[in-house]
């Protein structure tokens, strides 16, 4: 197990820093993962959310969006730690396990140096971090550290790298040999008559708003100038976020209603069920105008990475709400709702990523150039490598002033570590 760790350490310190994202995350995840199987690491949630999370580690290997990258890395050790130690909050502790560890990893020694060792592993993990975000973020900081010693330009960041993954690895794999209990807390308990009051009055409120949501929204560019003073885009645009913030806590009343909710009958706990459903019923209503929404604005404005996220947001909101009604109506336990969410959520994030962003982005952006002759060139000359085979459907000469600045970012050699996907079909498109 050390070995594999240090081996996984040693690999992501040799290839990552200093070069584009590549082939070399998708080999380190796979030492982290055979580290953490070494440690006798055997369930149907490890194997599931394991494999989710090693494939999203792979992403780096196929898509050059950094954001879509670094959004896939992230849920990649998330769910690496659900693998570990369930799909509890507690699990998100598991990457620190190597921290309580140190005594297993170290020959036996003075009580004190266990304590002393683990010091020292999280000064490294505290201090490192900061010293390499410094050095990036200040030249004269930089200049002040590189002239106090040799010229060690590239080693913070091989450093800081080595010891996170080794981290990672070894945190990983000692939380398979350690339990992590939930957390004792006691919920209060309410009568249904205490929870059907402002349910009721919730549910209510959601419908009124979406019938003026048909009336208004649906209604026509006309109604809603006359009804709201605003253009058509401004209306979209209006209340987007207000509405995805909307249903994300109707998302936070439906568990607390659920879990405190103290019912005695079968006709309460029907009554229960009604009222949360038609709530999660309009609220998916409310979602869906929020899309509308935004669908209205992109046509007057294009897609961009943020609102492509945004839409995505929505739908994987949506998802949610799909999930928790299929769990109310075939009466399934906290727990399994929760495992089929996560799953639900990793393999949305793996099939977003695999679809490409950059590359739909751009596609939009082309088809709106084509409808209305209106192209931000600045913007799509930002996007990763990924836009380049949508980009080259541009005529002449505004494909050339596109494309540009892309044949210069992608004539660089690159380490075979860095190999990727997507950089290396931009580069046949540019090619032809």
């Amino acid at each position: 197990m050390r070995v594999l760790a240090v081996l996984a350490a040693v690999t992501a310190a040799a290839s990552l820093p200093h070069a584009p994202l590549g082939i070399g995350v998708a080999l380190t995840a796979i030492l982290i993962a055979m580290t953490v199987a070494r440690a006798n690491l055997r369930s149907l949630d490890a194997a599931l959310f394991g494999a989710l999370a090693l494939a999203l580690a792979f992403m780096p290997a196929l898509r050059d969006a950094g954001w879509v990258v670094a959004i896939d890395l992230v849920a990649a050790v998330a769910l690496a730690a659900v693998a570990v130690a369930g799909p509890r909050v507690a699990a998100l502790l598991a990457p620190f396990r190597a921290l309580d560890g140190v005594p297993e990893l170290v020959p036996a020694g003075p009580p004190g140096g266990a304590a002393a060792l683990r010091g020292l592993a999280l000064g490294a993990v505290v201090v490192l971090p900061f010293g390499g975000l410094f050095w990036s973020a200040d030249a004269a900081f930089a200049e002040l550290a590189s002239s106090a010693g040799p010229d060690v330009s590239s080693l913070p960041s091989r450093v800081i790298v080595f010891v996170l993954v080794l981290g990672l690895a070894l945190g990983l794999a000692l939380a398979t040999k350690r339990a992590f209990p939930d957390p004792v807390v006691r919920a209060p308990s309410f009568g249904l008559a205490e929870w059907a009051i402002p349910l009721v009055l919730l549910d209510l409120l959601f419908l009124v708003f979406v019938a003026v949501q048909v009336t208004v929204l649906f209604g026509g560019h006309d109604h809603v100038l006359e009804t709201s003073g605003l253009t058509y885009a401004e209306y979209a645009r209006q209340g987007f976020w207000q509405l995805i913030a909307a249903a994300a806590l109707t998302l936070v009343v439906v568990a607390a209603a659920a879990r405190t909710a103290h019912v005695r009958r079968p006709r309460e706990r029907a009554l229960l069920r009604v009222l949360l459903g038609g709530l999660c019923v309009l609220t998916l209503v409310t979602v869906a105008s929020a899309l509308h929404r935004l669908s209205l604005y992109e046509d007057a404005f294009g897609l961009t990475r943020p609102r492509l996220a945004a839409e995505t947001l929505s739908l994987a909101l949506g998802g949610l709400f799909v999930l928790v009604l299929i769990g109310g109506i075939l009466r399934l336990g906290r727990r399994q709702v929760v495992r089929a969410a996560l799953a639900g959520l990793a393999l949305g994030l793996l099939a977003f990523s695999v679809s490409n962003p950059d590359g739909r982005v751009a596609q939009r952006n082309v088809d709106r150039w084509e409808r209305t002759g209106d192209l931000d060139v600045a913007y799509v000359q930002g996007l990763s490598a990924d836009a380049v085979p949508a980009l080259a459907e541009l005529p002449e000469p505004v494909r050339e002033l596109v494309l540009a600045p892309f044949r210069s970012r992608l004539d660089d050699d690159e380490p075979w570590t860095s190999a990727n996907y997507g950089r290396h079909q931009a580069r046949d498109t540019l090619e032809r």
